[in-house]
């Protein structure tokens, strides 16, 4: 055999190869329509959750907002949470006051699809919303990306929100992925075969009726509550330097589009920085980077016609007013309150 034709046949291998590396894989499809368990759909984030049952979107608090007809809507996590007394704050503000739509454990992607779901898109129209947020929080898109919270504020799908969060995961050639992912649909291969082989090991090492016991005795002895480690402080570490660049995961965060969606439904848009844990001495210390990316985030902000507050410093808010981390106490929740509404007029014009 000439040297043409050994190496013809060659690369008709490596051809025939390389075509059943990307073909035999699609078999998996087959598979995935036969033991799909039932209720389980393909995620409205699928670049970053595999098929699941979700939960129901929460309708009621869209009728109930609709009814409620709020002058002004506050969007935040527990930090929000513990300072904003939204009875009072109405009082304060008269007319329809406000709606308080805080979740404990929440983080930007939550905060967007509660603005665009139960506010933009329900057809509410309130004078203003405010944000409530912690440091980087507003370009930290992965931040308390957590599925199960998020279905009550979620549509079927989230294009938009699925394709920052396919950016930040999976960087520049994140729509390779996405096309690989509908293609092959190895998420919805992963939703069945990952359970199977977590438990492998506990089917491999104890029979039938002692594995439900060895379970109890992971979870309970390795894994339980007295087996953690202290938690620090604050629920939320300091920014690392990569996490302090402004300018680069503002392409990959929810922040523009709030700011879109404010600008597109006429509803003025406010963000509130509060105040971390202060020292015994003052506020809480900033590293040069943290004080860069503040400056560029409120220079953009302005810039888009948004509207910003920094807590950062308030001689009101000393230590004495903090509970756990950076919550202040219950006792405070009225007086931080009156302080809001009275250092942000602009809000409430």
């Amino acid at each position: 055999m000439g040297a043409s034709a050994r190496r013809w046949r060659q690369g008709f291998a490596l051809a025939a190869v390389l075509l059943g590396v990307a073909l035999v894989p699609l078999g998996l499809r087959v598979v995935n329509a036969a033991v799909r368990p039932p209720g389980v759909a393909p995620s409205y984030i699928p670049s970053i959750e595999f098929p699941r049952q979700r939960g129901p979107f929460d309708r009621e608090a869209v009728a109930a907002l609709r009814e409620a007809a709020n002058d002004y809507i506050l969007i935040g996590d527990s930090m929000a949470g513990t300072r904003i007394n939204p009875g009072h704050l109405s009082r304060l503000i008269g007319g329809h006051g406000a709606a308080a739509l805080f979740h404990p454990g929440s983080g930007p992607a939550y905060w967007y699809l509660t603005f665009k779901n139960l506010v933009v898109d329900a057809g509410l129209r309130p004078k203003a919303a405010v944000f409530f947020f912690r440091d980087e929080n507003l370009t930290d898109t992965l931040f308390r990306v957590y599925p199960s919270s998020l279905d009550r504020v979620a549509q079927d799908r989230e294009p938009v929100l699925d394709e920052i969060l396919a950016a930040r995961t999976n960087g520049t050639f994140f729509r390779v992925h996405r096309a690989l992912r509908r293609i092959y649909q190895y998420d919805q291969t992963r939703a069945w075969l990952e359970p199977i082989l977590l438990r492998a090991p506990v089917a491999w090492s104890a029979a039938r009726r002692a594995r439900k016991k060895l379970l109890d005795s992971i979870n309970n002895e390795v894994f339980g509550i007295g087996a953690l480690r202290p938690m620090a402080a604050a629920d939320m570490e300091a920014a690392r330097a990569e996490a302090l660049d402004f300018d680069r995961n503002l392409q990959t965060s929810v922040l523009p589009e709030i700011l879109r969606l404010g600008a597109t439904s006429g509803i003025k848009v406010a963000f509130v920085r509060v105040q971390r844990r202060p020292t015994p001495d003052g506020p809480p210390q900033q590293s040069p980077a943290l004080r860069e990316y503040m400056r560029r985030l409120q220079a953009y902000l302005a810039a888009n016609g948004a509207l910003f507050h920094d807590d950062w410093g308030d001689p009101d808010q000393p230590l004495s007013v903090y509970a756990d981390g950076d919550h202040v106490t219950r006792d405070f929740r009225r007086t931080y309150t009156e302080l809001f509404f009275r250092k942000n007029p602009e809000i409430f014009r």
